[in-house]
């Protein structure tokens, strides 16, 4: 019997077009469809009301911080899962990982990271949902 496709959705939360463009290359044929927000409360309000496979949450996007919205997702929508991405090691990831969230600083070096990363979170979505990994 041939194995179903899985349409995945992926909601991208960030004000920076670099990053957009980062994610969706790295994303590559794993997302059938991609929800772009700009800001956290748009991101709040798009989790409330779209059904999604995967969250990636731009650490630096202007508004509301990181750990409040990764808290209000997780609220929002139990066993989503929610990957964190920045453009500078700058940015102090440690609470995401804290919280058992993975982070990315994206980058040349770090694009085969954030790959199977996605792979591995897109594909646990899959295979939580029945029609194994994609």
């Amino acid at each position: 019997m041939p194995r179903r496709k899985v349409s995945m959705h992926v909601i991208l939360c960030s004000d920076s077009a670099g990053v957009r463009e980062a994610v969706t290359v790295a994303l590559g044929n794993r997302a059938d469809r991609v929800t772009v927000c700009d800001s956290g409360m748009e991101l709040l309000a798009t989790v409330r009301t779209l059904v999604a496979d995967l969250v990636v949450l731009d650490l630096g996007t202007h508004g509301l911080g990181g750990l409040l919205l990764v808290s209000a997702v997780q609220q929002l929508a139990p066993g989503l899962p929610i990957m964190t991405v920045s453009t500078s090691g700058d940015v102090d990831a440690r609470p995401m990982m804290q919280k058992g969230i993975p982070h990315v600083v994206l980058g040349l070096a770090q694009d085969r990271e954030m790959r199977v990363l996605l792979a591995e979170l897109t594909g646990r979505r899959a295979a939580a949902m029945g029609a194994g990994p994609r």
